[in-house]
C-alpha cells in the first residue's frame, strides 16, 4: 500500500458520543458532576468498574458493577438485553456503552505483573449502573430503582468533596526497579533478530517490565487515574476489579478500531521518536518507515475480508504524551452481516503490539517472554446495543495499588534494531507512566 505525507494532527474518525435521551424510567441528571468523580465517590460500592474518555472527551463515562458476566460472542445479546430493561427510547438506549470488554491473554506463564495487581483474565460484561457525561453535568442509567435511589443519595451527600484533599499525596518520590535487566532485554532483542533472520518473523514486539515504590507514604492509585481521565488525543481508562485496590490505567494512543453506524476507522500507529520528531525525521530511518509499513500492511491485509473500501489516509506524525509515532488512517465500510466483534478478534494481536506474521509471532513471544501479558496490550472498550464500538489497545498502562505499580513497554524489532535504541525507546515510554503515577498533568499532553 502507499501513503502520502501530510501534516500532522490526530486521528480523524466519526465521533461515537451519543445525545443524552432525557430523563426516562431508569434514568437520572446529576448536575455538576464529572463521571470519573462520580466513580470515585462511590469506590466501595461496586466491585468492578471501567473509565473511559475518549474522543475529545465527547465520550466520557464511568460503568460502575457487573450486571451480567458473558462469554465474548454472547456480548451483543447481552448488551441488547440491558438496553431494553432501562425503560428508556430504544434509540437512545441502544446507542449507550453498555457491553464492555478487556481480552487479557494469559497462560501457563506468570502474569507479567506478577501477583497483587488484580485480575487479569478475558472479561465482558454489562454494568449495574452508567455514569455518562452531558457538558458538566452526568446521566444515570441503572435498571434496579433501588441500586439507582441509593447512588444518587450517595452522590449528593458527597459531590461537595474538595478532591484536592481526595488525592493528597500526589507526586511522591518514587524507587524504580527493573524487573527486566539491560542483558535480559538484549537477549530478547537476540532471539527476536534471530528469528527474522531464518525468515519466520518480520517483526517481533517484545516486551520489558518496570516496578515503582514510594519511597515514604503510599502511591495514590486514584490521583493516577485522574491523570489519565485528563489525556488529550488519547483514550483515558482506568479498570478495577477489586473495589479500586488496585487499579489497571492508562492514556493509549491506539485505537483498535471503531465502528459507528457500519462506518469503520482505524489507524497503523507504528515507529516511535522523541516528542518533538517531525515527519522528516521518521522517514529518514529505514528502520522506522519499514516498521510502519509492515504495520499499515498488515491491517489492511486483516480488515479486507470483512471491510469493503479500506483506504488509508495521509501519513502523520501522532504526538503521544512525551513520544511520537508514525500513523496512517484507515477507513472503510462494513460488508453486509460483518461482526465488528469478530473484526475486533480478527484484528488482535495486530503488527504493532504482537508482530508478523501474526500465528509466529504469537508463538514467538511464548519462548522469549517468560511472563504472559495479561491486560497489557489488551483490546479493551464499549459495544452499543446497535452494534457501535470502539476499542483501544491497553499500552501506556500500569497497574498501581497503595504499595506498588508495574508497567510494561515494548519495543518492535525488525530488521536492522539494535538492543540499545530500543531499550531507549522504551525508557521514554515509560516516562509517560511515571507521570501518571506521581500525577503530574505533563504526561496527559
Amino acid at each position: 500500500m502507499t501513503t502520502r505525507p501530510d501534516k500532522t494532527g490526530p486521528l480523524e474518525a466519526p465521533a461515537l458520543h451519543w445525545q443524552p435521551p432525557g430523563a426516562g424510567a431508569a434514568a437520572a441528571r446529576i448536575e455538576n458532576l464529572d463521571p470519573w468523580l462520580g466513580a470515585l465517590l462511590l469506590d466501595y460500592m461496586f466491585e468492578r468498574r471501567m473509565l473511559w474518555a475518549g474522543d475529545g472527551e465527547r465520550t466520557r463515562f464511568a460503568a460502575l458493577g457487573e450486571s451480567r458476566s458473558v462469554p465474548f460472542d454472547e456480548l451483543h445479546n447481552a448488551t441488547r438485553a440491558a438496553a431494553d430493561e432501562l425503560g428508556i427510547p430504544a434509540d437512545a438506549a441502544h446507542r449507550l456503552p453498555l457491553g464492555l470488554f478487556v481480552r487479557g491473554e494469559t497462560d501457563t506463564r506468570p502474569t507479567a505483573f506478577e501477583h497483587g495487581e488484580g485480575d487479569v483474565e478475558p472479561r465482558c460484561w454489562t454494568p449495574e449502573a452508567l455514569l455518562v457525561a452531558d457538558g458538566n453535568n452526568a446521566w444515570l442509567y441503572c435498571a434496579d430503582p433501588s441500586l439507582r435511589r441509593d447512588i444518587l443519595r450517595r452522590l449528593d451527600a458527597r459531590k461537595r468533596v474538595d478532591l484536592a484533599q481526595i488525592l493528597k499525596g500526589r507526586a511522591p518520590e518514587l524507587r524504580e526497579t527493573q524487573l527486566d535487566s539491560e542483558d535480559t532485554w538484549a537477549e530478547r532483542v537476540s532471539q527476536a533478530l534471530d528469528g527474522i533472520r531464518r525468515g519466520d518473523l518480520e517483526k517481533l514486539v517484545v516486551s520489558r517490565r518496570l516496578e515503582f515504590r514510594a519511597t515514604s507514604g503510599l502511591l495514590s492509585p486514584w490521583a493516577s487515574t485522574w491523570q489519565a481521565a485528563r489525556a488529550r488525543g488519547r483514550i483515558g481508562f482506568s479498570l478495577s476489579m477489586d473495589r479500586g485496590q488496585s487499579m489497571f490505567i492508562g492514556a493509549t494512543p491506539e485505537t483498535l478500531l471503531k465502528v459507528h453506524d457500519g462506518a469503520l476507522t482505524t489507524h497503523a500507529l507504528a515507529g516511535t521518536r522523541d516528542r518533538e520528531a517531525t515527519l522528516e525525521d521518521f522517514l529518514a530511518s529505514d528502520k522506522l518507515a519499514r516498521e510502519h509499513t509492515l504495520v499499515s500492511d498488515g491491517l489492511v491485509a486483516r480488515l479486507s475480508p470483512r471491510v469493503r473500501n479500506v483506504r488509508p489516509g495521509p501519513l502523520r506524525v501522532r504526538r503521544s504524551g512525551l513520544v511520537s509515532h508514525l500513523e496512517t488512517p484507515l477507513a472503510g465500510e462494513l460488508r453486509d452481516g460483518a461482526d465488528p466483534l469478530r473484526i475486533l478478534a480478527d484484528l488482535h494481536p495486530t503488527a504493532a503490539i504482537g508482530g508478523l506474521p501474526q500465528a509466529a509471532a504469537r508463538d514467538a513471544l511464548q519462548h522469549v517472554e517468560p511472563y504472559s501479558r495479561g491486560w497489557f496490550a489488551a483490546p479493551f472498550g464499549w459495544l452499543a446495543a446497535n452494534g457501535n464500538l470502539h476499542a483501544g489497545i491497553a499500552i501506556r498502562s500500569v497497574w498501581v495499588s497503595a504499595e506498588r505499580a508495574v508497567a510494561l513497554a515494548g519495543a518492535g524489532i525488525v530488521e536492522g534494531s539494535v538492543a540499545t535504541e530500543e531499550w531507549t525507546e522504551t525508557e521514554h515510554k515509560f516516562d509517560n507512566m511515571r507521570a501518571l503515577i506521581r500525577g503530574q498533568s505533563h504526561g496527559s499532553r
